[in-house]
Formats: C-alpha cells, structure tokens, sequence
C-alpha cells in the first residue's frame, strides 16, 4: 500500500526536488501545503483523521527562530505527535529548536558545495557508506550547535573533512572545436576517487566535525541538515527509501518490493528520462496551410537576406537616434545564428484574419498588495533614488531594513494582484480591450486555439512552431508568479504577436517552409492563408532565381503587399513619427524600394558613420559605488540564510539609438547566439535585438521539457593558447561550479512541478560551450511533462528563469526587489513562441538592446536604448570581480552599439554615481 505523505514546504526552491523523490518511492505524489497554508489546528485534525502516514518539512530561506519563515512547521514538531517525520535543512533545523537545541551561524556559509559525511549506522543511513564515499550538498548558513541537543536528541550523521565543489572532468569535443567540460555528480564518481580526493581535504582540515542529522530517541523524528533531493548528493533516493522503510515499520507493516528501476539508482543521481507520450492529436479548431521549398535558402541569401527582403522593410537608412527607422513595423525574427545549436529559425509580419499584436500590463504597483513597514519603506526609497530624490545611503539603508525584516512569510502571491489590461490589435487596426490575468488569459487562449496535429503534418513539418503566439513575458510579469509587483516597467509586462502567417528556415538542410492557419469554418479565411501561402512562394523563387546581393547590401526588391499596409492605431500615440513616416513615403524613401535606403546605408558605410554626431554615454542606473553596496547587501543575506545565490543586475540606458535594424544586424555579425531575435511592436514604439545564448524552456512533441541555465561567464581571447585557458580557468572555478549546481537544483525544482515523478534528470551538467565573445557554463535539464500539465502551468511553475532570480526564487526575488531601483523590463524575462500545437521555446532575454521613445520626448521621435546586465551573488564574490563580470555581459552589445555610432570601439559608459 503507498505511503501517504504530508509535504510542509517553506517557500523553498528545491522542495519539489523532494517531492519528486518521494512520489518514486512511495509510488503516489505528497500532498504538498505551504508553511502559512493551513492553521495547526485544522492540520492536527487531518492527521489524527489519518490522511497523512508521515509527513517531510522543506528547506527554506530564514532561520526557524523567525516565525515568519517557518508558520506552521514549528508548531507542528512542538506538538510532538507519533507520526513519522522528516525535517531538512531548515526542517532539520525547526527539529532541533522544538526540543531546546540552538541554531547558530555556520562557521561559514556553504551553498552548492559537498561535504563527505560519517554517520552513526542509524537506520536512516542503511545501506549508504559512512565516510569519504559518501558525499552531499550543503545548502545553509545556520547550523544546530551538538552540544546545546537535549537528552531526547541524538546525533547520528557528521561531515567529514573540507568541503569542496562539485568535480569535473572533460569528455568530448564542443560544438565550436573547444572542449566541452562535464559535470560529474560525486555519487557516480569511484570510491578510490573520492577516497583519494577526501583524504587530502582532510589532511588540511583535520577534526572538522559539524552537526547533519539528528534523531528524536524516543518520537519517529528525523533530521537532516544537508539537502538528498539534490542532483549532485549521493544516494538521496536511498535515504528516501529508508524513511519509507521506517514508517512503515513503526505501523508494523511489511515494506513494499523496490521497484527495479527505482533500486538501480538507489545511489542516485535522480531522475531518468521517460518516453515522449504520444502528441495530441485531438481535433483542433485551426486549419494548417503549409508548403516546402526544398534547398532553396542558400540560393535566396540566407536568412538574413529572407528576412529583410520579405518581412523586414529593408535595409535602414534612418537618423541615428530617430524611432522612424525604415524597418517594418509588427515583424519579428526569432534567429538561430548559431545554428550547429539551433536548427530552426521562424519570420514573419502582420498577417490575416487571427493576427494580433498582444500587450499586457500589471495594474498598478501601488495599488495591488499591501506592502509591509519595512519593505514599503525599502521600495519607495529605491524608486526615489531612481529619481534622484533620494542619496545612495538612505536607499542602501532601506535595502537592509528589508533584508532583515523579511515580509510575513513571502506573502506576495499571483492570488493578491489585481486584473491589468491586456489590449489586442487586429491587422486592420480595430482594438479590445480586456481587465484580466495575463495568464489566466493566456489559459483560455491556448484551449480555443489549437491545430490539428495529424500524423502526415507532423511528418512534413520538422519543426515544432507552426503558428500561434511570438514575444516576450517581461520579468514583471513574475507578479502573476508568486513574485511582487515591485516595479512599474515602462514597456509592457508582456507582448505577443498572434501570428497565423510565418516562414520557416532549416539551417541543416537548407529549406524553407510556408505556414499559414485559417478558420476551418470559413471558406474565405482558407482561401486566403492559402493564397498567402502560395505568393510567398513566388516571392522565394523569385529572389532564389536572382544573383544574390554582394555582402553587406540588399538587392534592390519591392516590398511584399502586406508590408503596405496602413498605419496602426498604435501609432497615434506618436502623430509626429506619422506625419515624418508619410513625408518619407510621399518622397519615395521606401514606398516602391529599397534604393534610398541602399544609398543611405552604403553612404554611411562608406565613410565609416563620420556623419552621425557623438553620443552622449550610457549611465547605469546603479553606478559602481552603488553596485558595491548592492553586492554588500547580497552577502548579508546569504550569512543570514535568507538566500543561496542573488542574481542582481543593473540597467545602462542613453537618449538616442542606432537604428534598429541596423545594430541587429551588426550584432547578429559580431555575436552569433543560438536563441536571437528581432521583434519590432508597432511602428518603433519597442523594438528589441536580442542575441541570447540561454534557452529558458522547451515544450517538445509528446510533452518533453527542456531548461538549459547559464551560470558561469569568461571572455574569448584572440590568442588561441590564452582561449583555450580562459576556459579551463572557467571550468576549474568553484564558484562557477557552486552557482550553477544551485541553479540546476532550482530548475529541476521548477520543472519538477509539471512533470511525471522520476522523469527530471540532468543529461549534461556545468559544459562549457564558447560563443563568439565568452565562454559559458551550461548545463541540461529534462523532464516529461504530465499528463493533464497544460503550457501555462509550465510557466507559472518556472517563470521567471532561475539563473536570472536565484535561490530560494521568491525569497531572493523580495531581495532584489529591494535593492534595484527600478524594472528589468522584457530584460531577465522570455522570448520566444508558443505554438497552437501544444509546443513553445522561450530564451532567457539576456544580451538584449531594447529601443524606446525617449521619456518625455515621444512627439519629438527621440529614442532611448537601454540593456540590462548583472550577475549571480555567493559567498565566494569577490565584489570587484562581480562588477568586472556585469561589465563582461554587456561588452557585446556595448561594441555593436559603438559601430553603430561610427566608433571603433565600444559605445562608452559612465557608471559612477554622480
């Protein structure tokens, strides 16, 4: 008979990482409440009615001292009641308290970390060596100090020599030529490897002995202070297992047989991969127009050249700083530059009866939730110091007010925030306007659009999107997501095309492929996909028969028909970008062609920009002195346990942009990443270039997920020695290894959610894969989506990304909140597709340029351009080094910027706090 467990989770990042162990061993999934869902006397009536056989409390951020971290768990194990318990980290923690031990500061944070651990034999431990080959991750700052237990506590488990990261060891060939480096989780690795690498940790450190388990001598109370849900603890399933084993001897009832699957990898790591399930093929309401044009993308150009061509508007030859770029407004290019890692890309513009552009934004901060004292306090003075009404003191002060006086339990949840206002434009102009969720929205859209997924499309079309939604989801949006409505973001929390006409491109074997939807109940809406369809074509063969264009010109093409339509309505927030954009076209600027363009571009290369004027610097909204503080404030809050990792960023902003097409382009040529894109919203009112090297999430066929996080940044060397070192050196890094072990922890957590019990694993962690400017840190996480799971649940579950929050998310989201002075914007957010046919791919908006009218001077057609970058906070920053990498992550986009200006280097930055 399964176990019946009862999971307490204490607003952690990892608690689903137990859930999914515990739903394998027990063969059905706990019921999971959070700390503060429940009051103890409702609980305490549950349990004595038998509903629960045991009961695990989570990990989470705090300290058990502090009723606000913890609720109900406390209580609970005050109560003392018979019934099979478990506590970790923080859980192990409460244990202690609840009988009159003492929690203290470690003698040292350690985060993503392993520590070899000795125990006492103690039935928890059955079955798991004692001693070197026994290795596990630490995640905390507190600790129960072993000589304050109570008689009725023993000790049963202690570490054992040094801690250390993660190991590595080199395994193949990158996909660029360079090494590609691996993960190997300790409890795969040989005892005489971890005998021999425990044996020199403990030669330096002799004696070292802390407290990491505990067990009541006469309650069925156990603890652990060290987390075996993580992907890199050995045998994490084993002591799972045991706890099982246990309950069920203290009922007297027989242990169930292990499964075999679950006794091959007793010594973990966790998880293994599932079989797709088979893809929906339920009838849908959308009618799929398709054709191939086999072979014909290298004769056409390339993709570049498609897409100017045909969706783009040509090439530009606007004012450098002016929002009425020649670019075509509502198109987008979701752009597999580097395409031995991306196959696919996907274009297209305004198209036909579905389309429509999306925009969503949050009600109003100041009116959604009611803040506590203390954070209240730290935001309004953040928002102050953004508007110099404030000094560096003060905001840093209130900040630390925050982190100290954590708000009552991470109350902020999606429930408390008021509907905002979703507005739709069809192609021909006409608005509506909707109060709603963003999601909840996006729920009912995804089940009344859907194309049907037959077994001949599924053959002819190797590719996943086949029409649907194109976009962004801004990191406000985490408001919906269980973060706060800290910030007003002065774009909007989300946008999306409903694109029902694309084109896509297989860089593999060079074809391009036509899909439009229609209406199946409508004659005309058919017929006109399939007319679309069928000019495409023409147009490709067309351009495919022609010379192509020397490089860094476009041939001199007319634009195709649904490029001429009329202005938007979006466009009368801005007359005067109208009025200029008629003028233009009234003198033949673009209306019939691209010559002007042509000409102005050429001009302008030729002399190498001398007639663009200088531009004032990028500032950064949190000079470096400000920064240092920030980063300070960080490490406050990972000593006292409120956080893991802080990813913490900044924002560099200026008036006055290149224009857009033009610095797409110079950044696609400069820094080629597999998850690009250029989405352009109405007539220059946001447009983003965007050359991302992190897949955020992957929906595939047959419901399979897939999250690559980046934690772990090194510049590229022109020297190919140098290169090949700045690599290794990133390889080698324990605090690169210890942040992305804690982000691949959060995200199976995050996945984890969603998916089947067993099925998240980790086929590749910490490789580094090299790019055109830095070396990354990348590792793989997978799982199968469950039955009943629908695309909006895996985004709730999973935004925003982790490795641009840290961990715990919501805990270290409040503490971001309270020490960046303003929104992140569509930066740290999602982009990418979700498709009609029960598929998406989102990056992670990093690398990424978004150009703006400039605050205050929109009549005028002044732009402001703006990129965010940041980097993760742990115990072993180095503050100097962290700024050094902010400034690393934003080199590329800074050296396309400053091209675009006519420099010969990178576009400068005043980031002082004057």
């Amino acid at each position: 008979m399964p176990i019946r467990t009862l999971l307490i989770d204490n607003y952690d990042s990892y608690t689903y990482n137990l859930f999914q162990l515990i739903a394998e061993v027990n063969g059905e999934p706990p019921t999971v409440l959070r700390n503060n869902d429940v009051d103890l006397p409702t609980l305490l009536r549950r349990i004595e009615a038998k509903e629960f056989d045991n009961i695990v409390i989570s990990p989470g951020p705090g300290t058990p001292e502090r009723a606000a971290d913890v609720g109900v768990s406390l209580q609970l194990l005050q109560a003392k009641l018979p019934v099979p318990t478990l506590g970790v980290c923080l859980g192990f923690q409460a244990l202690a308290l609840a009988h009159g031990g003492s929690v203290c500061h470690a003698p040292e944070p350690v985060h993503g970390r392993l520590s070899s651990v000795d125990h006492s034999g103690h039935p928890l431990f059955a079955g798991i060596p004692s001693g070197p080959a026994y290795a596990v991750v630490r995640y905390h700052s507190l600790l129960v100090e072993e000589a304050s237990l109570p008689p009725c506590l023993q000790a049963i488990a202690w570490t054992c020599g040094q801690h250390h990261a993660l190991q590595l060891e080199a395994v193949s060939a990158g996909p660029s030529g360079g090494s590609v480096v691996h993960g190997k989780p300790a409890a795969s690795a040989s005892p005489q490897q971890q005998h021999q690498h425990q044996a020199q940790q403990q030669q330096q450190q002799q004696g070292t002995r802390l407290l990491m388990a505990i067990a009541h001598r006469s309650l069925p109370h156990w603890g652990v202070q060290f987390h075996p849900e993580s992907v890199a603890t050995g045998y994490g399933v084993a002591l799972l297992r045991n706890f099982a084993a246990m309950t069920h001897a203290y009922y007297g009832l027989p242990l169930p047989a292990t499964p075999p699957s679950l006794l091959a990898r007793l010594a973990g790591p966790p998880g293994s991969p599932l079989p797709p399930l088979p893809w929906d093929r339920q009838p849908g309401s959308l009618r799929l127009h398709h054709s191939k044009l086999p072979g014909l993308l290298a004769a056409c150009g390339g993709s570049e050249a498609l897409f100017w061509h045909l969706f783009g508007g040509g090439n530009s030859g606007s004012t450098p700083g002016s929002m009425d770029s020649t670019a075509a407004a509502d198109t987008f290019w979701l752009d597999s530059v580097t395409t031995d890692r991306a196959r696919f890309s996907f274009m297209g513009g305004r198209g036909g009866g579905l389309w429509r552009r999306i925009e969503y934004r949050l009600a109003s901060p100041q009116t959604t939730h009611p803040e506590p004292a203390a954070a209240a306090g730290a935001a309004g003075a953040a928002e102050a110091g953004g508007a110099e009404a404030g000094s560096d003191n003060e905001a840093a002060a209130a900040a630390e007010s925050t982190l100290r006086q954590p708000s009552s339990n991470n109350s902020s949840s999606s429930g408390s925030i008021r509907p905002g206002t979703l507005t739709l434009t069809a192609a021909d102009g006409q608005r509506e306007i909707l109060s709603t969720d963003f999601f909840g929205w996006l729920e009912g859209l995804l089940a009344s659009h859907r194309c049907r997924v037959s077994p001949e499309d599924a053959t002819a079309l190797p590719f996943n999107f086949w029409g649907g939604l194109v976009g962004y989801l801004g990191y406000e949006l985490k408001a919906e997501c269980g973060g706060r409505a800290a910030h007003r973001s002065p774009t909007p929390e989300a946008a999306f095309f409903m694109a029902d006409r694309l084109l896509a491109v297989d860089h593999l074997k060079g074809d391009v492929y036509l899909v439009a939807l229609s209406e199946p109940d409508s004659k005309q809406s058919q017929a006109e996909a399939q007319q679309w369809v069928e000019q495409l074509a023409e147009q490709v063969h067309g351009l495919a028969a022609s010379p192509p264009a020397p490089k860094g010109q476009l041939s001199r093409r007319p634009l195709l028909p649904q490029q001429q339509v009329a202005q938007h309505p979006y466009q009368q927030q801005h007359p005067q970008q109208q009025q200029q954009q008629q003028k233009r076209q009234a003198n033949g600027a673009c209306s019939n062609g691209l010559k002007a363009c042509c000409d102005s571009a050429a001009k302008a290369a030729a002399n190498g920009g001398a007639e663009r004027a200088p531009q004032a610097p990028f500032r950064a909204r949190e000079g470096r002195r400000r920064y240092l503080q920030n980063i300070s404030s960080c490490l406050e809050a990972l000593y006292n346990g409120d956080s893991y990792e802080v990813c913490l960023t900044t924002r560099l902003s200026r008036r006055g942009a290149p224009d857009a097409a033009r610095l797409y382009r110079t950044l696609r040529r400069i820094n080629p990443a597999p998850y690009a894109a250029w989405l352009r919203f109405g007539p220059g009112v946001l447009q983003l270039c965007c050359c991302s090297p992190e897949r955020f999430l992957r929906g595939d066929r047959g419901g399979q997920l897939e999250a690559k996080p980046i934690k772990g940044t090194a510049p590229r060397s022109a020297d190919p020695q140098q290169d090949q070192r700045s690599a290794a050196e990133l390889a080698a890094s324990e605090k690169d290894r210890a942040e992305n072990l804690m982000i691949v922890d959060l995200l199976r957590n995050d996945l984890g959610r969603v998916c089947t019990p067993g099925s998240v694993h980790v086929p590749h962690l910490m490789c580094i894969e090299s790019y055109a400017t830095v070396h990354q840190m990348v590792s793989t996480v997978r799982g199968q989506r469950r039955p009943g799971a629908t695309i909006v649940d895996c985004l709730r579950a999973a935004f925003p990304g982790g490795s641009m929050t840290g961990a715990p998310k919501i805990r270290t989201m409040e503490i971001i909140d309270g020490l960046e002075q303003g929104p992140r914007g569509v930066y740290s957010g999602s982009l990418g597709y979700i498709s009609f046919n029960d598929t998406f791919d989102l990056n992670i908006v990093i690398r990424t340029a978004a150009i703006t009218p400039a605050p205050g001077e929109e009549a005028a057609g002044a732009s402001e351009i703006s990129i965010g970058a940041g980097g993760a906070i742990v115990v072993q920053s180095d503050p100097e080094g962290e700024v050094e990498e902010m400034r690393l992550k934003a080199r590329a986009l800074l050296r396309a910027i400053g091209e675009c200006d006519g420099g010969s280097g990178p576009a400068a930055v005043e980031d002082d706090d004057s």
